[in-house]
């Protein structure tokens, strides 16, 4: 009587097939986080350049930019760090609306005088611009923007004084006292702009403003700069 032969893979062979597995995975996963980096900055760039054109029309509409802080120089340019509550005013200013939704309260002394008088959009808001709540809801926090990167350390700087040229603006503490690459010619010649809104991750990357995934590894982010 023959024995009949069991088919199947040996144990070298399965070890053998899970090893080529990690291997192909290790090759292919820093690919496609490479990939996902870049449609981020893609859709991160595109996004402030909407909010760098609402400012620019703004400006159009009422010959001034928007007044996001107590009140702003004439004879310098000015910096906002979003952050730091100026948000709130920023996204009132270009979409005649609060972060929630509701329309600005009317009257000589009310939100719509003092930012958007005639109520026009200049420009809208998603709920990708937000924080997530970190309590794991799914809420967004209204008071913060983002990039989608999710740093919420967001620049905008005006060209207030009107000279076509932002020159001479000191940057964040909070960026080690550094402009990122691309804007490091405000501190000398000054860069041809009139608007310029940034995040980045210049220095050691104390300027990565996520509050709700831990320390962050500047290499999953990006410098994010729209130049208009």
């Amino acid at each position: 009587m023959t024995s009949r032969r069991r088919s199947g893979f040996t144990l070298i062979e399965l070890l053998t097939v899970i090893a080529v597995i990690g291997l192909l995975a290790a090759v292919l996963f820093p690919a496609v986080a490479g990939v996902r980096k870049k449609a981020k900055l893609a859709t991160a760039q595109a996004t402030f350049s909407q909010w760098a054109n609402g400012v620019t029309r703004y400006r159009q509409v009422y010959g001034f930019y928007p007044n996001i802080g107590a009140s702003y120089s004439t004879g310098s340019d000015s910096l906002y760090q979003l952050e730091l509550g100026f948000g709130t005013n920023f996204i009132k200013s270009l979409s005649a609306k609060t972060p929630t939704g509701a329309v600005l309260s009317g009257g000589p002394t009310g939100d719509r005088a003092k930012f958007n008088r005639n109520a026009e959009e200049f420009c809208a808001f998603a709920r990708d611009d937000f924080e997530v709540d970190p309590s794991g809801t799914g809420q967004t926090d209204a008071t913060l923007l983002v990039d989608r990167f999710g740093n919420h350390n967001i620049r905008v700087i005006f060209d207030t004084d009107s000279s076509a040229n932002i020159k001479g603006v000191p940057p964040p503490a909070s960026s080690g006292g550094v402009w990122p690459d691309d804007l490091a010619a405000i501190a000398t010649t000054g860069i041809p702009a009139r608007v310029i809104i940034y995040t980045t991750i210049a220095g050691n990357g104390s300027d990565i403003g996520v509050i709700n995934e831990g320390a962050p590894n500047p290499d999953e982010y990006a410098d994010v700069i729209a130049i208009q």
